[in-house]
Parts: structure tokens; C-alpha cells; sequence
């Protein structure tokens, strides 16, 4: 693979991790600074969510309308503008309508940098997008983690948030000045005008419980480390840190697994690894196991998610743009639904009845392969005849 377009799609993916590392190191600096209480700080999320969703399915119109390569650099630029707005405003008003505006622009590059990492892909032949996914896991852990050092510095959230924005655009650099390439895909859409797709709605579904694992375990794992095993506070965030490095390792060996394996293996194997990992989390009667089950679980979210961003581009209706950004908002909607319900499960059981919902939604991406075409020789089946292959995918839905 060119060295150019994958350190370019890479940088990108990067620099989406580390704003997004940075912005949930500062939300509770934000509720302090703002002294909101949690109806105040919910407003704020409310508008970071809202913006993201809605510029989702605007940026598949861009990307089918114009090209990924256009609208990736122009969501990392407005990317990088929103976090500097951010550093700037002082009310909570204006605190909402900048969190809006940062959400938005991360919704879109969200959706943009997938379907460039994909054309990158298919202008290569060489599989970059769980490399890719691994860069944003790292560009998780460093945003946090340098902006907690900075904090703990007292630094303050506008410098700290100023500082970024700076880091950002020089991470940024390679895919602004070159590298990225043209989309090789062209719009797609059966005879008939129907843009209903059964292949895209299952990805869905399984994006929707892959992210929805993801967001509960972020959100959870740590609290149940603390309350039900037993740790102190600095010890369950080792945990969870535990949790999102094996995450990180496993999605760079992402591309080697898929060298080997078909998609529909790794995608079976890291569904059963969630629900057995998270088991083993939720049975450990002391952290060394619990730690243990949580990295397991790590392991097994890794690969989800790019498999799905992977196969949703071949749909035989929609082009890869749209397709991408539907899948990805459907799934959106997992990551933001997990954390609440589990917490309105809990008031209503207990956090540990709650979470096995985790290990559900892990069963259900296990099955997936069993209702879902993955394979090469299968999705090269759909392209040459989409309309017996929607058919089939539709009499299964039914």
C-alpha cells in the first residue's frame, strides 16, 4: 500500500480520536467551570448528540454528491474549527451551540474518513481500515491522557482545548496537502427506484449492538469495578484503560486477521468473545479476573465495527456514502441508547443483572454471519445480481 494514502487516511482517523479524547476529558472540567448540575451538562451532550446525528446523512449526500476525499478535509477542518470555538466560549448557552457544532463536525468526519479509508482500500487492494480504527483508539487514549496531565498542571480547559486544535491541524497536515484518493465507487440503486436494502438494515441492526456494547462497557465497566468487585477509583480506571489498549492492539491486527479469516469467521469469533469475555468480567469475584474478562472483551469489540463500515459499501442500492452514513447512524443511536438503558435497568435491578445485556447484544453480532452475507465471493454474488440477492436478504427479513 502507498505509504502516502494510508498514513493520510490514518492521520485523520488519529486526529478524530484524540478531539474526541480531549472533549471527554473536559466534560466534567465543563460542568465545573459552567457550574452545571446534571440536568445542565445533559442539555450540552443533548446538543453534541443532535449535531452528530444530523450531519451524518448530510455527509453521505456530500460524499456521494462530491467525492470523500472533498468532504473529509473539509469535516477535519471544521473538525479542528469547533474544538478552538470550543476553547472560546464561556456560558452555557453558548457552550451548547458550541458542542453542537463540534458534534456535528465529528458526525461527518465520522462517516467521510470511513468511506475514504475504504476507497483507499480498493485503490490499494490491501486492507487499511482496522489499522485505521486502531489509529483512533490510540488517538483516544493520548487526547485523554495528555489532556489529564495538562489539567492536573493546571493548565487551563481554553488553553488545554486551544492546544488541541493546534495539534489537530498538524496531524492533519498529510491529508490536506495530498494523499487521499479518488472514490472508486459509483452510485447504486436497483431498477425500480426502491432504495429499501434488507443487507443494509441487518448491518445496521449489528452496528446498532456492536456500538451499544462499546458504549456501555466505556461508560460501565469502570463503575462495576469500583461498586461490585471492590477496587478504588484510580485502580478501576486502570481497568478500563486495561480494556481500551487491548482494543487499540486488536484492531491493528485486524487486517492480518482478515488476511486469513473470512469476515463472517472474525465477526462470529468477536461476538463470542464479548459475551464470554464479559461473562468472565461479570462472574470474577476479584479484579485479577475481572481485569482479565474486560481486556478479553476488548479483544472482542476490536474488529466490529470495521467489518460492518466495511461491508455496508456493498450494497447493491445505495452508493457507499449513503450507505456508510446509514449504517453509522443507526449505529450512533447503540452507542448513545446503551449507557442510559443500562442505567435504567440498574435502578430498576441491579448494575449487574443490567449489564449482561452487554453480553446479549455480543450474541446477537455472533449470529449476524448466519443472516448477513460477508464474504468476497458472496457480495461479488450481489453486484452480479442484486435484484435475486435483495430478494433472498428480503424473504429472510420476513
Amino acid at each position: 500500500m502507498s505509504r502516502t494514502a494510508k498514513w493520510a487516511i490514518a492521520s485523520l482517523f488519529l486526529a478524530d480520536g484524540i478531539g474526541f479524547g480531549v472533549w471527554a476529558a473536559h466534560v466534567p472540567v465543563i460542568q465545573t467551570n459552567l457550574h452545571l448540575d446534571t440536568a445542565g451538562l445533559s442539555f450540552i451532550l443533548l446538543s453534541l448528540v443532535a449535531g452528530s446525528i444530523l450531519s451524518m446523512p448530510l455527509a453521505g449526500f456530500f460524499i456521494t454528491k462530491f467525492s470523500s476525499r472533498a468532504t473529509v478535509r473539509v469535516a477535519a477542518a471544521c473538525y479542528i474549527l469547533a474544538i478552538a470555538l470550543l476553547a472560546a466560549f464561556k456560558s452555557h448557552w453558548a457552550f451548547m451551540l458550541g458542542a453542537g457544532l463540534f458534534g456535528a463536525s465529528k458526525g461527518a468526519l465520522d462517516v467521510s474518513v470511513n468511506a475514504q479509508a475504504l476507497a483507499v482500500e480498493a485503490h490499494e487492494q490491501r486492507s487499511c481500515i482496522n489499522f485505521c480504527q486502531g489509529c483512533w483508539s490510540v488517538g483516544g487514549l493520548f487526547g485523554s491522557g495528555i489532556s489529564s496531565v495538562l489539567l492536573h498542571h493546571h493548565f487551563t480547559a481554553s488553553t488545554d482545548l486551544f492546544l488541541c486544535a493546534a495539534v489537530l491541524f498538524l496531524v492533519c497536515l498529510p491529508s490536506f496537502k495530498g494523499g487521499l484518493v479518488a472514490d472508486p465507487f459509483s452510485p447504486k440503486q436497483e431498477s425500480g427506484g426502491s432504495r429499501f436494502d434488507p443487507y443494509l438494515i441487518k448491518l445496521a441492526i449489528l452496528a446498532f449492538f456492536g456500538l451499544f456494547a462499546e458504549g456501555s462497557v466505556g461508560d460501565w465497566a469502570a463503575v462495576y469495578l469500583h461498586l461490585n468487585i471492590g477496587t478504588t477509583l484510580s485502580w478501576a480506571a486502570a481497568g478500563y484503560a486495561g480494556y481500551a489498549i487491548c482494543m487499540a492492539a486488536s484492531r491493528f491486527t485486524g487486517g492480518w486477521l482478515l488476511a486469513r479469516f473470512s469476515e463472517a469467521n472474525v465477526l462470529f469469533g468477536s461476538g463470542v468473545l464479548v459475551a464470554i469475555g464479559f461473562s468472565t468480567f461479570l462472574l470474577a469475584p476479584t479484579w485479577p479476573l475481572g481485569f482479565a474478562g474486560l481486556g478479553l472483551t476488548g479483544v472482542g469489540m476490536a474488529n466490529i465495527v470495521p467489518i460492518v463500515i466495511k461491508a455496508s459499501e456493498r450494497s447493491t442500492r445505495m452508493s457507499a456514502g449513503a450507505a456508510i452514513s446509514m449504517v453509522s447512524t443507526v449505529g450512533y443511536f447503540g452507542l448513545l441508547a446503551g449507557p442510559p438503558l443500562i442505567g435504567w435497568v440498574a435502578h430498576a435491578t441491579t448494575l449487574r443483572f443490567a449489564l449482561i445485556l452487554i453480553i446479549t447484544a455480543g450474541l446477537i453480532v455472533a449470529a449476524g454471519p448466519r443472516f448477513t452475507k460477508f464474504s468476497t465471493e458472496e457480495s461479488s454474488e450481489r453486484t452480479a445480481n442484486p435484484a435475486r440477492s435483495n430478494q433472498q436478504e428480503a424473504n429472510l427479513v420476513s
